[in-house]
């Protein structure tokens, strides 16, 4: 994966990150639905993932842990 194609999948993930924390924030959803989707979409990440995209598969588990306990320490 080159910088430019990780600095998208960040990208995204950031907005995702800030998506789910604002939903959250204005309780469309709790706090353990959305790390059920983090969860979830973590998950889909490792699954699905090849041996010829382990460096994409690293840079959405990486990112959205990131995500996972930016939302923790929000609501801690």
């Amino acid at each position: 994966m080159d910088e430019v194609a990780r600095g998208i999948a960040r990208a995204a993930l950031t907005l995702q990150s800030a998506v789910l924390q604002a939903l959250v924030a204005h309780g469309v959803m709790s706090p353990a639905q959305a790390l059920e989707a983090i969860d979830l979409a973590m998950d889909a990440s490792m699954r699905n993932a090849s041996k010829a995209e382990d460096d994409v598969e690293l840079v959405v588990i990486e990112a959205l842990e990131g995500v996972r306990v930016g939302l923790v320490d929000l609501l801690n």
